[in-house]
């Protein structure tokens, strides 16, 4: 007997028919990406009216955790392209959320600090985007999301 997945055709199903997602159903990678789709999906609906995103509250986090961190290493850290944080860098500076200074290790380097506002900024969004967080595994319990973690954090470490 064949599988679904070797007849299926190739345009897509009629409005109503189920989609065979067999194949995909089995990668944990398809399930972790269409659960960030949901997370980043479910924070635009309910913070549309915010000025800040999940981008904006990592790497002001980062910054706080680590003041003086250099621009490539914040990149490194948060897997964002370098243009694309020299943009987000841009637009906290000119909200007064962080400010640039030379290294103190490398006069060429510059360093990442956060500033007063950003200090208040990140306070207030670490609250909030905690109960995001924990809302969105709220059908986990305390020892599930937090072996979740540690096999999210397992996988990454071994070169995803």
């Amino acid at each position: 007997m064949r599988s679904k997945t070797a007849t299926a055709p190739l345009e897509a199903p009629a409005d109503g028919a189920e989609v065979d997602l067999s194949v995909l159903q089995q990668m944990v990678g398809f399930h972790v990406h269409m659960f960030d789709l949901a997370m980043y999906q479910s924070f635009y609906e309910r913070f549309a009216e915010r000025a800040f995103t999940p981008a904006i509250f990592s790497t002001l986090a980062v910054i706080r955790q680590n003041p003086g961190i250099r621009h490539g290493a914040l990149a490194d850290a948060l897997r964002i392209q370098r243009p694309n944080l020299t943009s987000l860098i841009n637009k906290l500076e000119r909200v007064g959320y962080i400010s640039r200074r030379p290294s103190a290790g490398d006069k060429r380097s510059v360093a990442l600090y956060l500033t007063d506002r950003g200090e208040r900024a990140v306070t207030k969004m670490r609250v909030t985007m905690l109960a995001f967080d924990r809302e969105a595994t709220a059908n986990l319990t305390a020892q599930e999301r937090k072996r979740l973690l540690g096999l999210l954090q397992k996988a990454l470490a071994s070169g995803a």
